[in-house]
């Protein structure tokens, strides 16, 4: 990598505040004291079963320590906006070289469900990938069983992809669907809205 191309990706990590902020959600760093709680969000039964468990194989500190220097993984708390923490969201398999990421959210606090705080969470990270990062594809897995997450995937324009069977080494509930939005397919969808 030559040390353009370096500056230029440093330079997409240093992010606008109003690329972080949405109608009713603010994304910011993932800070030691969240650490508690997003242990406690991994550890429920009811999210778990909704989207498998993160820390299972990572300890959840190792992985904190590892954010700053991490090339393919960005991690934000989100919040509400009076800041109450309600969520964490990363854009994580960062490549660069296609340009591509995958989308990972969770809405942990279980009364701020059906609010709309992660349809706004994912707008802001799509914008975020595309606007900020300048990728082309954003791609998530989600549970068949989670309909509600993949109601709000299709609203934002993500489309089915691919279905994988579930994974008995993570214990999978449930098969899991592949959804994909392009960024060209995005700014269509965003020029329609518009209009």
């Amino acid at each position: 990598m030559t040390t353009a191309q370096s500056l230029t990706r440093k330079k997409r990590m240093d992010l606008p505040a109003a690329l972080l902020t949405g109608a009713t959600t603010v994304l910011r760093p993932i800070a030691a004291e969240d650490l508690p709680v997003l242990q406690r969000w991994d550890d429920d039964p009811e999210i778990s079963a909704l989207m498998g468990q993160k820390y299972l194989e990572v300890n959840i500190r190792d992985w904190f320590h590892s954010l700053p220097t991490d090339r393919t993984c960005r991690a934000w708390a989100i919040t509400n906006q009076g800041g109450r923490l309600i969520g964490e969201l990363e854009l994580a398999q960062l490549n660069w070289r296609n340009g591509t990421v995958e989308l990972r959210i969770c809405i942990g606090e279980k009364d701020c469900w059906n609010h709309g705080y992660g349809t706004d969470a994912v707008r802001i990270a799509v914008r975020l990938a595309f606007e900020g990062l300048g990728l082309r594809a954003v791609y998530l897995r989600v549970f068949v069983a989670n309909r509600r997450a993949i109601h709000v995937y299709r609203r934002i324009g993500f489309r089915a992809e691919a279905m994988l069977q579930p994974s008995r080494r993570r214990n999978d509930p449930s098969p899991v669907l592949l959804m994909n939005l392009t960024q060209e397919r995005w700014h269509r969808l965003q020029a329609q809205s518009a209009s």
